[in-house]
């Protein structure tokens, strides 16, 4: 394999499934390539909402602070290259073909999933740049995901709510044991839902975890509102501070820069203003939760003409769920069926808008290009496009309105 496209392509059909929870596998080739105990402080990033946000905050402060970071997200939008960031910027090809060759000789006959492949390559990456701190973000749960693995200095939990129910559980108190599983003991985890089960509290106290509550021992109060729009940002702030706080002896933090690091940051597909005249926003909100953010920012931020919606969603989310949630704020829908076993038929979309009381005009295309075509041919300036739901929407869309 001599590129980054060669090795994602062999990595995808290592499993028939792209999801095999467990640790035992990455356990073993973490041992045998000494990434076991790492040197550096790590912040480890879980929670169904409000991840990608809280590691870039994490991340932006921690730069202005002068300190080299190393930061892990999934998923990526236009580039694998995103997943694995040093100082924001994502690593080059040839690092990470030389991280996932280093992972290929030594894990013999193990095999492991695309996510533990690249797990184990953004912290080999980390390792061989010297960062002063890792930050990484959950993939999916929390106590067996890949990046588990590790013993993190504080963990951060933004928020529990339904979503992944066939791997996590379909209830708040399944899903909360589940984010639960990156606490460890006698270390700080930051839980920034206002609300959250009772299994958290639960389990913290189960394993001596120093539980941090939002609305109970930390609150938003002072905290300036972040770059980022929502205002479950100011929430998502909050947590990154009380999580930096609890780092102090070891990553100190001056309030210069986090109010720099607050002020400035950014990040791809979070309510993302994109186009003017229409104003085109690109949101990752793909369940109930991230939906009525969007639908409550949507709200505060009334515009004169209409708003249309170019959406698409995986088959196994809530699907009626976002949609009836953002269906009173949509004039019409451009609907974009996506590829992969995972995706939702046109078929699917259409009955589920149905389920959902959808009353306006719904509209489906074979293609983003094609839903952007016609949306912008028929918008007017004072109009507003809001392309929405996977992950995949906001990177089919951003290949077309960014250069």
């Amino acid at each position: 394999m001599k590129t980054l496209d060669d090795w994602l392509r062999w990595q995808e059909n290592q499993f028939l499934t792209t999801i095999k929870l467990g640790l035992e596998r990455i356990r073993t080739v973490a041992g045998r390539m000494d990434l076991l105990q790492l040197p550096v402080p790590v912040i480890m990033v879980g929670g169904t909402n409000g991840k990608g946000s809280t590691c870039a905050m994490l991340t932006r402060i921690l730069q202005q602070q002068g300190y080299k970071v190393g930061t892990y997200t999934s998923p990526h939008l236009r580039r694998y290259n995103e997943r694995v960031a040093i100082n924001a910027e994502p690593v080059d090809d040839e690092t990470l073909c030389a991280a996932f060759k280093a992972i290929d000789k030594a894990r013999g006959k193990v095999s492991l999933t695309y996510f533990e492949f690249g797990t184990l390559a953004a912290v080999w990456c980390f390792l061989q740049a010297n960062v002063d701190v890792m930050v990484l973000e959950v993939g999916l749960g929390g106590r067996l995901d890949a990046c588990n693995l590790w013993d993190a200095d504080v963990m951060v939990i933004t928020s529990i709510g339904l979503d992944h129910v066939d791997w996590l559980g379909n209830t708040r108190d399944a899903v909360g044991r589940e984010k639960a599983g990156i606490m460890r003991a006698g270390k700080p985890v930051v839980c920034g839902d206002p609300k959250p089960p009772a299994m958290i509290a639960t389990e913290a106290a189960r394993i001596g975890a120093k539980l941090l509550q939002y609305g109970r021992d930390f609150t938003a109060e002072g905290i300036p509102q972040p770059a980022l729009k929502g205002d479950v940002q100011r929430q998502n702030a909050a947590c990154v501070v009380t999580a930096l706080r609890q780092l102090e002896g070891v990553l100190p933090v001056s309030q210069a820069a986090i109010d720099e690091g607050l002020r400035t940051v950014s990040l791809q597909g979070r309510m993302q203003k994109v186009w003017d005249a229409p104003e085109v926003i690109l949101d990752v909100a793909h369940n109930p939760h991230a939906a009525t953010e969007l639908a409550l920012w949507l709200k505060k931020n009334p515009i004169d003409g209409k708003t249309s919606a170019i959406f698409s969603i995986l088959a196994d989310k809530d699907i009626a769920g976002v949609v009836e949630i953002m269906a009173r704020h949509m004039d019409e829908w451009h609907l974009v069926p996506l590829q992969g076993y995972r995706a939702a038929s046109a078929e699917v979309l259409k009955d589920k808008m149905q389920q959902a009381g959808v009353q306006t005009p719904v509209h489906f295309y074979p293609d983003f290009q094609s839903a952007w075509d016609s949306v912008r041919l028929s918008a007017e300036k004072q109009d507003r496009v809001v392309a929405f739901g996977s992950f995949l929407v906001v990177s089919g869309m951003l290949e077309i309105l960014v250069t």
